[in-house]
């Protein structure tokens, strides 16, 4: 049986993150277990556990450490982790980060004011730039898609990227969300493309204010530097809602 790992602390934010775990586990055919990194007891996050009705694993020593190695068990096929952010707020906290920075499973990261659903019914699924580049999201494509979850593809283009359209504006643009669902997305059939122009975290925070998904998935470019990955860490920083980060290879977003 495969599981989702629950990386949770000692605070009122473990609960939301155990429960988007487990709405994500039940999608993924996967079991969840809670684990508590620290050297004390851990009272909340034991209690948290014990009234889902789940059994705690803790480790003592280094989070990231502790977290990785779990993460590399062959059975285990994602990580949730809290959002906690940095007195400044104006950023996710650092463990997440480097959590999804050294780990090739998805990492879903729970703002700790999320109200978790009993079941996933929406998921948003961001898209920037080259079409190509959707390969790196497919395999959220195709969980969502098994799992007949209501699906929301964002493309944003910027003004260099959009097709030429005629006077014909609305019937080519439904003609060419057609074509790239039927060659990008043809795994997905009942996916629904939101085309969006201009910036991309932008249109991608303004798309998941309005539709309200349950979870929001996005590639994360791993140890990117300079000005790969900009875009995909602040969706992370402004987004209100769970985000299910892909592992990308930062050398190939470039």
């Amino acid at each position: 049986m495969t599981k989702v790992i629950a990386a949770i602390d000692n605070s009122l934010a473990a609960r939301p993150v155990v429960l988007m775990a487990t709405a994500l586990a039940e999608v993924l055919g996967a079991t969840v277990e809670p684990l508590h990194v620290s050297d004390d007891d851990g009272e909340t996050a034991r209690a948290c556990a014990d009234s889902l009705g789940l059994e705690l694993r803790r480790c003592s020593g280094d989070p990231l450490e502790c977290i990785r190695a779990a993460a590399e068990a062959d059975d285990v096929v994602a990580v949730a982790i809290g959002a906690r952010q940095q007195p400044s707020g104006h950023h996710v906290g650092h463990l997440a980060r480097q959590v999804a920075d050294v780990i090739d499973k998805p990492v879903l990261v729970v703002p700790p004011e999320t109200v978790p659903p009993a079941h996933l019914h929406h998921v948003v699924i961001a898209m920037e730039g080259t079409p190509a580049k959707t390969r790196h999201l497919k395999a959220a494509v195709d969980v969502a898609s098994s799992a007949d979850l209501h699906l929301t593809v964002v493309h944003v283009d910027d003004e260099s990227s959009i097709p030429s359209f005629s006077d014909q504006v609305a019937h080519e643009t439904d003609a060419y969300a057609h074509e790239f669902l039927a060659r990008y997305l043809h795994g997905a059939p009942r996916a629904r493309l939101e085309l969006r122009i201009g910036a991309p975290a932008d249109e991608v925070i303004d798309v998941t204010d309005v539709a309200a998904p349950d979870l929001l998935a996005i590639g994360w470019p791993q140890s990117a530097g300079g000005d790969h990955g900009a875009t995909a860490r602040e969706i992370l920083d402004r987004s209100h809602v769970p985000v299910l980060l892909v592992a990308i290879d930062s050398a190939e977003t470039s």
